[in-house]
């Protein structure tokens, strides 16, 4: 029931509404209209299926459950047409409506309505004809007088009928016909606005919001969060009230774009953008924020997400890794409410500062990001491989650092070590796998994929000739978070440690847990048809599980003694050279400076010049050593690079110079030795 001045809903016990004070009890008028005596005089009265005036406590408790009765209303009248009195089907009037259930096998087709919808009531032919039951007056709802009385003789239905249809004509008259609960609601909210009310008309919004027929009032109630600034309010009661409405509703699009714009009152743009998207892309051409505002929100939508998109793109770098860890380029946005994947346009990447391989980034393609070089993504298909082979780059030069001389690198799983064993293998261990195809050895051969591209990548043997007292290198980036390593270097700094073996293993340095590669790949197909229209099996192995892969390195070192000794011995002949040593030693630096290297015809005039001067082959090599270190692949790797780009314009450009210190940067090199190693040219 709801109030006809203000259209608050009240309680049907309510005498005065509690919001504009209008008198609404009218049952008592009704209560005292009714006419029992029609049933008493015709005789039509009993205690079990035909009552009115008093009625028993069980009749009437089990008629009010079997009708959905409300509990505020008075029962006046009961016609009992079941078998066996069960009181689930037949008449029941009270002092708030009709209630009928011709048929209790079909509780679909119960009627019930309110007098406030009755205009009149007739009786003809055995019926009663109650009028504008419906939303529209000329309609009318039938029922038959036998649900009224028990006998059969027509002369008594007749003048029943008769003096029924005169006495509910008049209570239902006692009641004015309803309004529409939202024409008066709206009228009532529009007369607090006009009247300067803006409070009371927010409150009035905030009560209306959550009656049936009123969720429209979802939007004012937002607006008036957002007059506030009471963002985190408003984006709360957007989430409610998108719950109350169809999709792709007006109302739904309205309250898009204030959930958005309360994202941007708390400056978080990077939500925001979020959901402009879908009213951007989405809403209707015409629709307008409020009835009465001018801001066409499709828009107004489409500048702000070019605003939000432009800062998530420039800032993506600066978010927590959790929240870029993942990415998905696309050549058009659909949908950005994905709670895993960080989608961005490939257009706008170039603005986030990513670096990605050559050939990269392409269109939906996922990459991972690497948990300690922000700037740095790698596809997923492969970023597991790149990852430890970057780890057992970096811990393998940190051995050669710290005096290594022999480090072997086996991949303990390897296809080849264990092919016997693993044979016959049951797949129900310790180890997590996907089903990928139908047949167990796809299954076993896509498991092993990863081992075998380690095995193959990693396995090595090297010996070295340490020089100088162990250290760290310069620039690291997984020692600060690898605690063993740590402690390995203490040992060996005191001098103790001679062998180590160290394990890793690639579960152990995998980013994506498997609850969030179940999410990902969601979310990714998903985006995948939504854009390609089919997901096939490739895309389906890329997600599958691989098995952990275990690596073993074993490291021998050289004694502190010994590399101290040797460390002597080269300052001292560093310090003293002879004339003939200081004679081929300007030799070979004109070789590198000329040529950038030793051609095989130098080679062959230094090694004469060697003889005449008296320079042993032993010496001669230290001298070279001692002049040009042995570098390693990553300086060797800059150095090419650096003189391609002299051989080309005889002169490094300002854009090559910036390309070779974004190279060097990669390739963990410090600018001083870059200058280093560019002078020695």
């Amino acid at each position: 029931m709801y109030c006809k001045n203000c259209g608050k809903k009240l309680n049907n016990s309510a005498n005065v509404c509690p919001n504009c004070g209008t008198n609404v009890n009218t049952s008592k008028n009704i209560q005292s209209i009714f006419k029992a005596s029609i049933w008493s005089k015709e005789g039509e009265i009993n205690d079990t299926d035909c009552c009115c005036n008093w009625i028993q406590e069980n009749i009437k408790s089990e008629v009010r459950q079997n009708f959905g009765i409300g509990y505020n209303e008075r029962i006046l009248f009961v016609r009992d047409t079941s078998f066996w009195n069960s009181r689930n089907q037949g008449l029941a009037l009270t002092d708030a409506g009709v209630y009928c259930i011709p048929d209790n096998d079909k509780m679909d087709e119960k009627i019930s309505f309110s007098w406030s919808a009755v205009q009149r009531v007739e009786y003809k032919d055995l019926v009663l004809y109650f009028w504008g039951y419906s939303n529209n007056d000329d309609d009318y709802c039938p029922i038959h007088i036998s649900y009224f009385m028990k006998s059969d003789d027509n002369g008594k239905a007749r003048r029943m009928g008769i003096a029924i249809a005169q006495n509910l004509t008049e209570m239902a008259q006692t009641i004015e016909p309803e309004k529409d609960a939202f024409d008066v609601a709206i009228k009532h909210y529009d007369e607090l606005n006009a009247a300067g009310k803006t409070e009371e008309a927010f409150q009035f919004a905030l009560s209306c919001k959550d009656q049936e027929g009123l969720e429209v009032f979802y939007m004012p109630a937002v607006r008036g969060y957002l007059i506030k600034e009471e963002y985190a309010k408003a984006i709360s009661l957007c989430d409610e009230g998108l719950r109350h409405c169809e999709s792709t509703s007006p109302m739904e699009y309205q309250l898009l774009y204030a959930k958005y714009s309360a994202y941007h009152g708390l400056k978080n743009d990077f939500e925001a953008r979020k959901y402009a998207l879908p009213v951007a892309l989405n809403a209707p051409d015409d629709l307008k924020y409020l009835t009465g505002n001018d801001t066409l929100i499709k828009e107004d939508a489409k500048k702000d997400f070019d605003f939000c998109e432009n800062e998530y793109v420039t800032h993506y770098l600066e978010q927590p890794y959790n929240k870029r860890k993942t990415l998905l380029a696309v050549n058009e946005y659909s949908d950005l409410c994905q709670e895993r994947l960080s989608v961005i346009n490939i257009n706008t990447l170039p603005n986030t500062n990513i670096e990605f391989p050559i050939g990269h980034p392409v269109a939906y393609q996922l990459y991972i990001g690497h948990p300690y070089i922000a700037q740095k993504y790698i596809p997923f298909e492969s970023y597991e491989l790149e990852l430890i082979e970057d780890k057992i780059r970096e811990f393998c030069q940190i051995m050669q650092s710290l005096g290594a001389m022999e480090i072997t690198i086996e991949c303990l799983n390897s296809s080849t070590n264990d092919a016997e064993k693993h044979s016959d293998r049951n797949l129900s261990g310790d180890v997590s796998y996907r089903v990928v195809s139908g047949s167990g050895y796809s299954q076993e051969q896509g498991s092993r994929h990863l081992i075998d591209e380690i095995s193959q990548s990693v396995n090595l043997h090297q010996k070295f000739v340490p020089k100088g007292v162990p250290k760290l290198p310069e620039i690291l980036v997984w020692y600060p978070n690898e605690p063993s390593w740590q402690r390995l270097y203490e040992q060996r700094m005191k001098g103790t440690l001679l062998q180590h073996e160290e394990r890793i293993e690639t579960r152990k340095n995998r980013v994506l847990e498997s609850d969030e590669l179940y999410s990902i790949e969601g979310e990714f197909k998903s985006l995948f048809i939504e854009a390609k229209g089919h997901w096939d099996k490739k895309n389906e192995e890329k997600f599958a599980f691989q098995e952990n892969a275990i690596l073993s390195i074993q490291v021998c070192f050289a004694s502190l003694e010994e590399l101290q000794d040797i460390n002597i011995t080269q300052q001292s002949n560093n310090h003293v050279l002879t004339d003939n040593e200081n004679e081929y030693v300007e030799e070979l630096k004109i070789c590198m400076k000329e040529s950038g290297g030793i051609s095989p015809g130098e080679r062959r005039l230094l090694e004469k010049i060697r003889i005449k001067l008296g320079i042993s082959e032993i010496r001669a090599k230290e001298l070279e050593e001692e002049i040009f270190p042995q570098l390693t692949e990553a300086e060797l790797e800059y150095l090419e690079e650096y003189k391609a780009c002299l051989k080309e314009d005889e002169g490094i450009s300002p854009k090559e110079r910036r390309l070779l210190d974004k190279l060097r940067a990669s390739l963990s090199i410090t600018e001083e030795r870059g200058k280093e190693l560019e002078q020695s040219l």
